[in-house]
Order: C-alpha cells, then sequence, then structure tokens
C-alpha cells in the first residue's frame, strides 16, 4: 500500500493525500469554469441549428406538397375540360357512332396520354359504346356503381373517382361528365392511368430527400412510391382535414417521419410529401463536423486544465514547504537568539551560580578542618548537620537555576497551552534578572494587576520575548535607572508592559528596530535578532508589540495578547 506521506530532504513529511484531493477539487472548478459553460453553449447551438433545420425541411416539405397539389389540382381540371370540350362538341351526340367516338378518344389523348378509354352511358347506366383496350366493358350496366349513382345525385356536372379496380381489375381512376339532351341524361366517362399522373408529378421538381405519394380521405394509398406501398393500401399518413396545408408526423417502422400535407380541390386527395430520414438531432454534415470539432476543442481544454491544475497542486505543495523551511529557520533563528540572550547575561548567571558554590566550598573545607584529627575537635554527627544542610539547600539553588537556564535554551516544540502571564513574568525575574538588574543599580517594578485571564501561549516563548525586551531596557539605562513591568486587561487582551529609563529610540530607529539583524549596540554587544524573533513569536499568538518612545525619556513596548475562550 502506497504510503500518503512523502518525507523531504530537510525530514518533514508532506501529506500527498492532501494534494490528490486538492487537484481533484482544482480540476472539477477548472473543468465547471471553463468546458461546462462551453458545453453547454455547443449544445444550445446545436439543438438551435437542429430546430431550425428541422422547421427549414418542414417548410421545405409543406411548400413541394402545396405546390404539386396546386399541380394535381390544375391537371385534373385539365382533363375534366378535355372531357367537356368533347362532350359539348356538335356533333359528338348527332353524329356518335363507334367509329366517331374511337375518333374522339384519339383526340383526348392527344391532350393528354393519361386517358384511357372513353365511354358513353345512358340514362339506365348502360355503356351503350365504348373506345379502349377493354372491348369486354360494352353494354355493361353501371348503374350500382358508386361513382355513376354520386354524379347523378352531385350537383356539379362531372365527377373524379378515387383509385379503384373496377370490372377491369387493374388501378385506375374515374373522370365523368353528366349531360341532357332532349330531356335524358347522358353520362360520358373515360378513364385515366395513374402511373402516368404519378410521373407528370415527379416531372415537375427534383426528389433528392423526400418521397411523395398521394393517399385520399379514408388514408389508402392512391398514387405511391413502392418503397412507401402499393396502391389501395392503407398508409401510415393520418392528415388532418383542417387545415387544408400542413406539416405533420408518421410512424413508420417505429420510427418518426415529418411530412408535409396538402388536400386537392378538385377530389377528397391529399398529396404528402415524406423526409426520407426520420427525425434525428444530428441531420447535417455541418452539425457532425461541428460536433467532432467542439469535441476536439473540449478535449484540448481538458488536457490544458489537467496540467494548470497540476501545476496548481505544485504550487501549493511547494508553497508548503517553503513555509515549512521558513518556519525551520525562523525556529533556528529563535534559538539562536535564545543563545545570544543568554550569552549576553551569562556574566549575571554565573554570579548566581558562584554564590552557591561558595557556599558549598566553604561549609565543605569548615567539614573537612572539624573531623581532622590534627585540630583535635570533637564533633559530633549532630553537629555536621547544619553545615550538610547549607550544602545541600546552595546545591538544589544552583540546580534551579541551571535548570531554568536549560528550560529557557532548549529548543523544543511549541508547546500551547492556557497560562497566567503574571506566573511567567514572576518565573523569569526570579531566575535570572532581579539580583542582576540591582547589582547594576537599576530598580524593578511590578504592577502585575490580579486575577488575569489566562492566555493561549507557549511559556518558555513568552519568556523570551519578555526576557529580549526586559535586556534591551537594561542596556539602554544609565545607572541608576528604573524599568516597569505592568499587566491589564483591555478590550479582551492581555497587555503586558515593559517601560525603562533609558536613553529612548530616534524615529529613524523606530523604523527599523524589528528588522533582523539591526542592532543600535556596539559590535559584540548585540545579535540583532532580538525584536525581529520576538515580533514573529507573538505574532504567532495572534498579537502585537507595540512600542512608544521618547528620545533621551525611554522607551515603552506594550505586548498584546487576545484572550480565547477555552475550547
Amino acid at each position: 500500500m502506497q504510503s500518503d506521506k512523502q518525507r523531504t530532504s530537510l525530514g518533514f513529511e508532506i501529506d500527498e493525500n492532501k494534494y490528490r484531493t486538492l487537484f481533484r477539487r482544482q480540476l472539477v472548478r477548472l473543468i465547471l469554469t471553463y468546458v461546462l459553460p462551453l458545453f453547454l453553449l455547443i449544445l444550445f447551438f446545436q439543438v438551435e441549428y437542429n430546430k431550425i433545420s428541422r422547421e427549414r425541411l418542414n417548410l421545405h416539405l409543406k411548400s413541394i406538397a402545396e405546390t404539386q397539389a396546386q399541380t394535381l389540382d390544375l391537371f385534373l381540371r385539365e382533363r375534366v375540360v378535355n372531357l367537356r370540350n368533347v362532350v359539348e362538341t356538335p356533333a359528338f351526340f348527332t353524329d356518335i357512332s363507334e367509329r366517331n367516338i374511337e375518333n374522339f378518344l384519339a383526340r383526348l389523348q392527344k391532350d393528354s396520354e393519361a386517358f384511357i378509354d372513353l365511354g358513353v352511358f345512358d340514362s339506365s347506366g348502360v355503356q351503350k359504346l365504348y373506345a379502349g383496350p377493354f372491348s369486354n366493358l360494352r353494354n355493361i350496366d353501371y348503374s350500382n356503381e358508386v361513382w355513376f349513382q354520386k354524379l347523378l345525385q352531385n350537383k356539379q356536372n362531372y365527377i373524379i373517382t378515387d383509385i379503384y379496380l373496377g370490372f377491369r381489375h387493374f388501378p385506375h381512376f374515374t373522370i365523368a361528365v353528366k349531360t341532357l339532351l332532349n330531356g335524358k341524361f347522358f353520362v360520358v366517362r373515360s378513364t385515366l392511368e395513374p402511373t402516368k399522373i404519378y410521373e407528370f408529378l415527379l416531372s415537375s421538381t427534383v426528389f433528392r430527400d423526400v418521397l411523395l405519394t398521394l393517399i385520399n380521405s379514408e388514408g389508402k394509398y392512391q398514387l405511391t412510391n413502392p418503397r412507401l406501398g402499393s396502391v389501395l393500401e392503407n398508409s401510415p399518413f393520418n392528415p388532418p382535414q383542417s387545415p387544408k396545408v400542413g406539416i405533420t408526423t408518421a410512424k413508420i417502422n417505429h420510427k418518426t417521419y415529418p411530412y408535409g400535407y396538402c388536400w386537392l380541390a378538385q377530389t377528397d386527395w391529399c398529396v404528402i410529401v415524406a423526409s426520407e430520414s426520420p427525425q434525428t438531432l444530428f441531420v447535417s454534415t455541418f452539425q457532425k463536423t461541428s460536433v467532432v470539432l467542439s469535441a476536439l476543442i473540449i478535449i484540448f481544454l481538458l488536457f490544458v486544465i489537467y496540467l494548470r491544475a497540476k501545476k496548481i497542486v505544485e504550487y501549493e505543495r511547494e508553497k508548503e514547504i517553503a513555509e515549512m523551511e521558513k518556519n525551520i529557520a525562523r525556529s533556528q533563528l529563535e534559538h539562536a537568539s535564545k543563545l545570544a540572550t543568554v550569552g549576553e547575561l551569562a556574566a549575571g548567571i554565573a554570579h548566581e551560580i558562584n554564590n552557591p558554590l561558595a557556599i558549598i566550598a566553604s561549609e565543605a573545607g569548615l567539614i573537612k578542618d572539624l573531623i581532622n584529627p590534627k585540630f583535635g575537635q570533637i564533633v559530633s554527627f549532630e553537629d555536621l548537620i547544619p553545615h550538610l544542610d547549607n550544602i545541600q539547600n546552595s546545591a538544589f539553588r544552583a540546580r534551579d537555576i541551571t535548570r531554568k537556564l536549560m528550560t529557557f535554551v532548549r529548543k523544543d516544540d511549541l508547546k500551547l497551552d492556557y497560562h497566567d502571564v503574571n506566573q511567567i513574568i514572576n518565573e523569569l525575574l526570579e531566575g535570572f534578572f532581579e539580583h542582576e538588574l540591582y547589582v547594576s543599580n537599576i530598580t524593578l517594578e511590578k504592577k502585575l494587576a490580579p486575577n488575569l485571564p489566562k492566555v493561549f501561549v507557549d511559556p518558555n516563548s513568552l519568556k523570551q520575548v519578555i526576557l529580549n525586551l526586559l535586556t534591551n531596557a537594561r542596556d539602554a539605562i544609565t545607572p541608576p535607572g528604573k524599568i516597569i513591568v505592568s499587566t491589564r486587561v483591555e478590550n479582551n487582551n492581555i497587555l503586558i508592559s515593559i517601560k525603562d529609563t533609558g536613553c529612548g529610540i530616534t524615529k529613524e530607529q523606530m523604523e527599523k528596530i524589528f528588522l533582523p539583524f539591526y542592532t543600535t549596540k556596539p559590535v559584540g554587544k548585540g545579535t540583532g535578532l532580538g525584536l525581529s524573533v520576538s515580533y514573529n513569536i507573538i505574532k504567532s499568538f495572534g498579537g502585537t508589540i507595540e512600542v512608544e518612545s521618547l528620545y533621551g525619556k525611554g522607551s515603552t513596548f506594550t505586548i498584546r495578547l487576545p484572550v480565547k475562550d477555552k475550547i
């Protein structure tokens, strides 16, 4: 199992799992910022383009259907006029015979090749005269045929029938005209070849992407493309009667096909112009090309985003390493400052340790003389106990001084907890400073407010800061002088003030005192690290250091630490 920790060359560990999570978040954020809007824009464009293409196709289908319906209406109207012209010829009924009717058929076929035959019926419905390829239809009674009965009942003097099989048993349709002669009805009928009409319609336009068909009011094919079905079969197209022209759809083999329709004026036929392709989202080469290009752009963006997210994570990783290195350097600087401070206090500490050592040496010499037989002293164990107690007490005193010194100098990790600043100040002054200031003819005055709230700090680091400020105050004073250490509460902050009666700080010096290695002390006297390190320590506690100084009168350094509620 791969470890989530990676150790750097400086020895500290980096949590790689955190950066994997950061990488994923950056990746998602960048995708949502840059790729998602582009994807939505492309999707919107494709949907809108598809909508426009569909509307354009619908208008195209509707336009063709309407045009073809008008063409077919005109064709049928012309055929009705051709047949009427024959009937209205004066010689048609006066000199009608088998020979003459053949001539009239030839005349019709000259007008249009769609005419197949020509027949004349009397009022009883019997076809008396016939010209055409089906001679067996002569003298057949048509009185029961639907078209014949409708024609007699129709207010119009002509009728155009649907496609039907009839007596000849193949698809055809009829145009019949009725006329009144000498008080009797006569009917002149001609049948037409549907395929001729279909060829006529196809020749009038170019059908590259559509299918043309005709249906009657019952939905049966009258003329059709073989790919859709056969004549007189039920069609899947069911256009509404109103409006007469429009666009709708039909289900064919579980697929939806748009089609345009237009009802004829001459007969109950409807021209259907259907799309060869079902409704789909992308219907054009342009759309497919744009989708491919969009996909390539998105892939490129994803690649750039991947590199960008990786770079951001690497930057954060390097930033954390630099911050850790900075903390290590600051820790080393603080430790160096401690050592420098201790070095400056070496004389005072040596004096403090020399006193108990002198007592130990004196008491040990005295005991040695008392038990020396040369002096003839008679000494009991009880006589030696006071001297041994002095030795023990002096040793403990020296031990306490060195222990406090080592606690201050030792390089430990920060141990943040809630502490009483008054107790920290008292421990520091009693351990190091009070005797030295007394010897140097400097008065130390403490004004510590009682019952202060505890602050969340590392005690050793805070001691180092206070010691640095006390040392600077001592060095700034030309004896006799005075240092006042005070504490108080202000606006939910603990304030620690160290005021001296020293030489003070100039305005130019005030701007530089917190810079590393800047010092106003003589060479060999100060390191220039004390205030810089102290500032960073207090800042890490969430506090500040404020300075007030009057040149020639003294300075006051105030540490401001926030009071935090215990968790």
